[in-house]
């Protein structure tokens, strides 16, 4: 079947251009000729139709989802099987057209979200999986690619049980191969088990991850690989990967991605509960998160106001004009006569003594500062921390036990102004247990050679550090402990200088 061919199901489903494809099916976008409406249309490769137990399967489910109806479950019109004219079978679904893309377009258009938008994302999932779950479907493949928008934003899940008839009886871990991705797979089903709600649950905590973080919690070169990381290694902690990340939000994940299904929350219901609350958001604000992940429009020209109100508008702008006028002058005048008759300005505008406290400084440049240990931090990574991008960060090893138990007395990054510079303030953003701020006009090799001039905890987000006019060269940003004074890893993900 290719784009251009003009194919017509049931005499009333035309296909007019493929949306996606994948190892089961092609799905078109479709006009309903009866209905005068689009739709989607999923197609099942031919292959596929000549599988009996499968079609069986496939016609089981499919009608098991076409019962489930809610705002965030796409809603399925039609199910039917034909053959053409040269004997090709086609098999279908006739479902609910989404014109805003899936959620993998989201993530690749923009990106890490934030926690508002991500948490109102999986909200949004919570929601229709807790319905399906009540009505006895278990989803098997909650993934970005089957969440998708309508052109109003609205988010929808799709294929709810399909998974089961692509699946089957099959046992990956006995045959050796993988169906589909593994990325978002539960250990169990991973591991040849019958999935349940909480495998749902992990899945969906793999996609929360991938909003927050920009990727999954595995990333191999292999699916068997990744699906042997589902099975038994341990996912980084998000606040590791990118710094921003509340540790309450951080909890949510985790606790959805345990390995034993009964460590996890005991239902979609109140996963959303305990991510809400990790987030600060209330119920009714989960129903227009989608809108914010959409690219933004063009606004529209506000409409014209009446000819009254356009009258009435222009005869109040010539009073408008000199209760202004008459502001300025209050404002203004006594400044410039100060300035005309103070003798030691010079006739000048002239900046109070101490007043202001300057200006952003530049950085002349950076690098990673670890004496005590194998003296290399990711130094590549280092520009991330002053590159004015808070969503990137400069992050340390991960640590199997805290800095302290290590004998490590701390890492951090060494910052050059250049030139010897008077520093008011320091703002840091990041995440660390921890932290010292430390001046030198000379470089050193050790944390030792450098003066301490002030210091910070928990830092989780955007905290400042007072300098008070402290001159330096050279300012390290020493970590003496990791988020939660455990192990781990530390992130910074900007640093700005404030001073002259």
């Amino acid at each position: 079947m290719t784009p251009d061919t003009n194919i017509t199901l049931a005499d009333r489903y035309v296909l007019e251009s493929p949306i996606a494809s994948g190892g089961m099916a092609t799905v078109w976008q479709a006009r309903d000729d009866v209905l005068a409406r689009t739709v989607a249309v999923k197609v099942l490769h031919p292959h596929l139709a000549e599988d009996e137990e499968f079609l069986e399967r496939f016609r089981r489910e499919a009608l098991a989802a076409a019962r489930l109806s809610h705002p965030n479950i796409v809603s399925i019109y039609d199910t039917g099987s034909e053959r053409s004219e040269d004997d090709v079978p086609r098999n279908y679904i006739v479902m609910e057209y989404c014109a805003g893309g899936t959620l993998t377009d989201v993530i690749q258009q923009h990106g890490p979200l934030d926690a508002q938008r991500a948490s109102g994302i999986a909200c949004g999932i919570c929601d229709a999986v807790a319905y399906a779950h009540s009505n006895g479907v278990v989803h098997r493949d909650i993934k970005p690619a089957n969440v998708l928008l309508t052109s109003d934003g609205t988010l929808k899940v799709a294929d709810f049980g399909i998974a089961k008839a692509a699946f089957g009886d099959v046992d990956i871990t006995t045959t050796g191969s993988i169906l589909g991705t593994v990325t978002y797979l539960s250990p169990e089903q991973v591991q040849g088990e019958e999935p349940s709600a909480r495998s749902d649950l992990y899945s969906l905590g793999v996609v929360l991850y991938e909003m927050l973080v920009g990727r999954p919690p595995f990333v191999e070169e292999s699916q068997i690989a990744v699906a042997m990381k589902h099975a038994r290694a341990e996912p980084p902690a998000p606040r590791s990967v990118r710094a921003g990340i509340s540790r309450p939000v951080e909890a949510v994940v985790m606790k959805s991605l345990q390995k034993d299904p009964d460590d996890r929350y005991e239902s979609a219901e109140s996963m959303k509960r305990a991510l809400e609350s990790a987030a600060g958001r209330s119920s009714s604000q989960t129903t227009a998160f989608a809108r914010q992940t959409t690219a933004a429009q063009p606004a529209r020209p506000s409409s014209p106001p009446s000819r009254g109100v356009a009258r009435e508008a222009r005869s109040f702008l010539p009073v408008v004009l000199l209760i202004v006028a008459a502001i300025l002058l209050i404002l203004f005048v006594p400044r410039l006569i100060d300035d005309q008759t103070d003798p030691d300005t010079g006739g000048g505008s002239q900046e109070e003594p101490g007043g202001g406290g300057g200006g952003e400084l530049d950085i002349a440049s950076a690098s990673d500062f670890d004496p005590s240990g194998d003296e290399s931090e990711h130094p590549d990574d280092v520009v991330l921390a002053y590159d004015g991008d808070p969503g990137t960060a400069w992050t340390t090893e991960g640590y199997n036990a805290s800095l302290e138990l290590l004998g490590k007395p701390g890492v951090g990054l060494l910052f050059d102004l250049g030139d010897t510079r008077s520093v008011s303030s320091v703002e840091i953003s990041g995440s660390a247990g921890s932290l010292e701020l430390k001046t030198s006009d000379e470089e050193a090799s050790d944390a030792g050679g450098y003066n301490a001039v002030g210091a910070a905890s928990d830092v989780d987000g955007q905290v400042e550090v007072e300098a008070e006019g402290t001159e330096g060269r050279y300012w390290l940003v020493w970590i003496t402990s990791l988020p939660g004074g455990s192990g781990g890893s530390a992130a910074i993900s900007e640093v700005r200088f404030v001073g002259e």
